[in-house]
């Protein structure tokens, strides 16, 4: 009989788990048991229920793993009983003590996963990266140890003083790694994007926000590519959101007439042009304007509304076509840069001589 202390108290005994006789059938069915939910998590119908129901998972998952806690606190139990660890009882029972913290800690922190995510259920683009779930369950893991030294009698300031020289140490030895890890910390607390978003870099390059994770964030490029910056440099540096599906994308494109043409039927046929258009929002309508009328051609603005980034590329390629066939059709070509080269004659040049 094992007497465990702290908040998961279990009064006089631990569990039968840790009865000789009965002890290993138990963990061979609680293992049995594990491994079965493990293969059939990996049904696509099990995953599109855990989606489709984050709470209910949550709860299923959170019992799966108390009976994994439960498991491997017996197997801890049980070799401590045998007799060639008989000097390692008390290691064995600080273990077992340490997974039950652990185990409960892990449980209580998928059943609030699955809560908040029940809550984000209408947000169909709403997603989490790996980081942000790294760190809520560290939390929890970090409580979890927390009660584990405190119900072990060590009092809070030991602990302070033990978790400080540790955190220091590593602080050291790790201090990239640790950079780029509190620096994706700050790019999930501050949420300047979210996993489906798509970022241009300083550099130019174009990726959809696959991940964050503790080192790194991970973009899809439009060639299938992945393209991994570090958490550090991409904090550190400016980027563009371009956004995701959900979320409009507005520039606006120019396009140069010659001045021979009035601006009324020019900035007419392309008002005329954008309205042929099926991609583009109607809603707001696209606009057209002069843009400049100071140097020849003249320049003229369109803007139009898309759905979202990705789709830009087919709606601006129908613009341009569209733009293309409605000056066609009034004998207008689009001008390029005109450059004016003026010509002087200065007469017959009188040499010295003649």
């Amino acid at each position: 009989m094992t007497q465990t202390k702290g908040i998961f108290d279990l009064e006089a005994r631990t569990l039968t788990i840790v009865d000789l006789e009965r002890g290993p059938a138990i963990v061979v069915v609680l293992l049995a048991a594990l491994i079965i939910w493990v293969l059939f998590r990996q049904w696509e119908r099990t995953r599109w229920f855990l989606v489709k129901h984050p709470f209910t998972g949550g709860i299923i998952e959170a019992t799966l793993v108390v009976f994994a806690t439960y498991t491997i606190h017996g197997i801890i139990i049980l070799v401590g009983t045998l007799p060639r660890f008989t000097g390692w009882t008390d290691i064995t029972r600080i273990g077992a003590e340490l997974v039950l913290h652990l185990g409960w800690a892990v449980a209580i922190a998928r059943i609030v996963e699955g809560i908040v995510h029940k809550k984000r259920a209408e947000k169909p683009d709403w997603r989490v990266s790996r980081l942000s779930r790294i760190g809520f369950y560290s939390i929890f893991m970090l409580l979890g140890v927390l009660g584990f030294f405190v119900s072990d009698g060590n009092t809070p300031t030991e602990l302070f003083v033990w978790t400080g020289a540790t955190a220091a140490v590593l602080a050291f030895v790790m201090q990239q790694t640790l950079g780029d890890f509190f620096s994706g910390l700050a790019l999930t607390i501050e949420h300047p994007f979210k996993i489906g978003d798509w970022l241009r870099l300083e550099d130019g390059t174009e990726g959809q926000v696959e991940d964050v994770n503790w080192r790194a964030t991970r973009l899809r490029k439009w060639d299938k590519t992945s393209y991994v910056i570090p958490n550090g440099r991409l904090a550190s540096e400016s980027f563009t959101n371009l956004y995701g599906s959900q979320h409009s994308f507005a520039p606006w494109y120019t396009v140069k007439v010659s001045n021979e043409h009035a601006p009324a039927l020019v900035v007419a046929l392309l008002e005329q042009a954008t309205r042929t258009c099926k991609i583009p929002s109607r809603d707001p309508e696209p606009v057209v304007r002069l843009m400049d009328a100071g140097s020849s051609p003249y320049t003229y603005m369109i803007w139009v509304q898309f759905p979202n980034y990705p789709t830009m590329f087919a709606g601006r390629d129908e613009l341009y076509r569209a733009i293309d066939d409605a000056l066609r059709s009034a004998d207008i070509e689009i001008a390029t840069d005109i450059q004016e080269i003026r010509l002087r004659d200065f007469g017959k040049v009188k040499t010295p001589s003649g």
